[in-house]
């Protein structure tokens, strides 16, 4: 993720409340209604790390909370 200096400050960074994972998608889904989100299909990410399934519980609990907060900060929707 890349973003401007003015516009990571115009939406004041990263929430402190999120650890560990969904940071980036509250990150991205502020800075998008600001309407300065591009977003390019052909870029392709290699993620090397993963596996925090296989890290322990305490990981399955972080993501849990973090993903409690992410969806009662910016709604549930049911597709």
């Amino acid at each position: 993720m890349l973003t401007r200096g003015d516009t990571f400050r115009e939406v004041n960074g990263f929430d402190e409340k999120f650890f560990l994972y969904f940071e980036d998608f509250d990150l991205a889904l502020r800075i998008s209604h600001l309407g300065n989100m591009v977003r390019l299909p052909q870029c392709r990410i290699m993620h090397a790390g993963g596996g925090a399934a296989r890290k322990g519980l305490r990981h399955i609990r972080l993501f849990c909370r973090s993903a409690l907060r992410f969806f009662n900060k910016h709604g549930w929707r049911w597709w």
